[in-house]
């Protein structure tokens, strides 16, 4: 397949009047003047499911002015697809790859080889190792992109069990052993029929060939006429079990799920022929596969090491649906939309500002809008008061010229209205470091968000807080200073710290609030320590109570007495730190979180349905010891 290279383009992003450079504000960023070179090898073309990914992948490449080098092994085949990845590593110029390997394990070589050359890699639609990239077998690719495939295996022949009934006798043919994805189907088909009472009488491979799935399916159901039932694993073994049963003139008297939304698939379906076909998303995997690929280059680390793109389940029912008839392949490629400009307008909202964490937030907001070539509106709150942030956001909305939202919610119930007064309003709206509801966007109590990107801040109070019990010992009294009741953070930071706490044997004095100003912070933590000479421990739980916790225990002279464990890595803190005030600095990443928002938006607008509903962003645990590492001193916020 031929392979367009698109130029790029100035890497420019504005906030009100502002410009300024897009790579220059992400940590770690390598900013390149002709953009990045990311190699596209699929499993095999030509092949409607990977045609249908290139649709996701050149769009992509196209907002982001990318260089893309595609190359196409001719059969789906390790010793096919090896070479070709071997020569794109000899070329030298290539900065990432994005592939979907043919084989779980025979592939790890070279895929190894090109990690070692530098280039990222990321895998769609298959893996490698056993798909656990985060503490798996296999742990150098940045992600793994693509259906939950034992989910889908269950879905199809559960499907089948609730047509045919307890004791029905079905037919798999699936592809060769070895090959991940559709090992998982089948996995997924065959616990189903153990699961519902299916009789499995028989599993083929076909070696991704239609031929040869055809006629392995018309010689086993002319061997077994009490055959009612049949899944196919993948687009060509789909192919081959349609022709057959079209052939047998069976079409009725066998019920068939299909893998794969390929137009001859459809084709069996709207015929009678078929039942069901399950439909995967591979534009999603190619759009998010060269988007998160970028992203990573641009030095975001919070790239999720599994990102599932999920099914649409098609019928005759509503196989014409647009909402569904758009997951079915394309045999055909079209023109990338145009890019994105200035009259994209994306609307950022901090909790508050000033404050170096939002600062650095922003700082991956405007080095993603760069990329994107869109305009920035930012609007600060000055306190962190959603009497103050719901009224700006409101101002946003009458507009009508606001295209998506990211924000940092100020409570999590009461930013709901003015929030869901955003999206009535056709404005996609994303939420950065905080949440409203119970964060479960998914399916919790609050589900229109797009999604919900920040720390998992239960997890960072555990870790500050176990790291205070490691040092004290059973019995020891700590205090905690928190913000306010009702901020999803840091009600969470507060009470992994508590869980912790208990867990250590450590006694918890108190819990204070400080309204989020550091100078209440520090009047509080001062009292405390004065009325409590025995409290040997602190925990803040952000940038304004570290602040003055860490004040607090200078001017008391406490520096070396008390262990304090502060959130959130300012410019201040990390000097506490190094001063021997506070032992342990917990450095969110608050650039990923604003890099990744803005991706997540533009995906949404291109149409991409499988950017998480949660990406948790995670933590840099900042010490005396590794303060001067550059890998760990790059999350430290700056105010500058």
């Amino acid at each position: 397949m031929a392979s367009p290279r698109f130029s790029p383009r100035l890497a420019v992003g504005t906030v009100c009047i502002w410009r300024v450079n897009a790579l220059s504000l992400v940590p770690g960023a390598i900013a390149q003047d002709d953009g990045y070179t990311i190699a596209f090898v699929p499993g095999v073309n030509p092949d409607p499911f990977y045609i249908t990914m290139s649709t996701g992948v050149y769009p992509a490449a196209a907002d982001l002015g990318l260089n893309i080098i595609q190359q196409d092994p001719e059969r789906f085949d390790v010793t096919v697809s090896a070479p070709i990845i071997e020569a794109l590593i000899a070329r030298g110029d290539i900065d990432a790859l994005v592939t979907a390997p043919n084989d779980k394990e025979q592939s790890i070589p070279v895929l190894q080889d090109a990690h070692n050359a530098g280039i990222v890699v990321l895998t769609v639609d298959t893996f490698i190792g056993d798909g656990n990239y985060a503490d798996g077998e296999v742990t150098f690719p940045i992600t793994y992109i693509g259906s939950d495939n034992t989910q889908g295996g269950y879905i199809a022949c559960s499907a089948l069990a609730d047509a045919l009934g307890e004791g029905a006798k079905i037919y798999v043919t699936n592809t060769r052993p070895g090959i991940s994805t559709t090992d998982q189907r089948e996995e997924g088909c065959l616990a189903a029929a153990a699961d519902r009472g299916l009789v499995v009488a028989r599993v083929d491979y076909n070696e991704n060939s239609a031929d040869t799935a055809q006629a392995q399916t018309a010689a086993v159901l002319q061997a077994n006429p009490d055959i009612v039932g049949m899944f196919a694993t993948n687009t060509f073994g789909a192919l081959g079990a349609g022709t057959a049963i079209q052939n047998a003139g069976l079409q009725g008297a066998v019920e068939v799920a299909l893998f794969d939304a390929s137009e001859e698939n459809i084709g069996f379906l709207k015929d009678g022929i078929v039942s069901l076909v399950i439909a995967q998303k591979p534009a999603d995997m190619g759009y998010l596969g060269v988007s998160l690929a970028t992203a990573y280059l641009d030095g975001v680390g919070s790239i999720p090491a599994r990102i599932p793109t999920g099914y649409a389940v098609i019928t005759v029912d509503n196989v014409d649906d647009p909402d569904v008839a758009r997951f079915i392949y394309t045999s055909n490629t079209s023109d990338p939309a145009p890019a994105l400009d200035e009259s994209y307008n994306l609307a950022f909202v901090p909790g508050v500002n000033p404050d170096p964490f939002y600062i650095t937030m922003s700082r991956g907001v405007y080095g993603a809008a760069g990329r994107y070539g869109m305009n920035v509106i930012q609007q600060d709150p000055e306190r962190f008061d959603v009497t103050v942030s719901a009224p700006i956001i409101e101002a946003l909305i009458a507009r009508g010229d606001i295209h998506s939202l990211v924000t940092a919610p100020n409570d999590k119930e009461q930013s709901i209205p003015v929030l869901q007064d955003a999206h009535e309003a056709g404005i996609p709206v994303l939420t950065v470091d905080t949440f409203i509801g119970d964060g479960n966007y998914a399916d919790g109590e609050v589900t229109f968000p797009l999604t919900y990107i920040g720390s998992d801040n239960v997890e960072g109070g555990r870790i500050a807080c176990s790291a205070l019990a490691d040092k004290l010992g059973e019995g020891a009294k700590i205090y905690v200073t928190n913000t306010r009741p009702g901020i999803s953070t840091t009600d969470q930071r507060e009470e992994g710290c508590l869980a912790a706490a208990e867990a250590g044997g450590l006694v918890v004095a108190r819990v204070d609030y400080n309204e989020n100003s550091a100078d209440m912070a520090q009047q509080q933590t001062a009292a405390v320590l004065q009325a409590n000479p025995d409290i040997v421990g602190m925990f803040a739980t952000n940038t304004f109570g570290a602040l003055g916790a860490g004040a607090a225990i200078q001017n008391a002279g406490l520096q070396g007495a008390v262990e304090v464990a502060l959130f959130d890595a300012s410019e201040e803190n990390i000097g506490y730190l190094r001063d021997g005030i506070v032992s342990l600095v917990i450095a969110q990443k608050p650039a990923d979180m604003g890099y990744l928002g803005v991706v997540a938006q533009v995906a949404n607008l291109r149409g991409v349905t499988s950017m998480p509903a949660r990406v948790g962003t995670g933590y840099a645990v900042i010490t005396i010891d590794n303060v001067d590492d550059p890998d760990v001193a790059r999350f430290i916020y700056t105010a500058g």
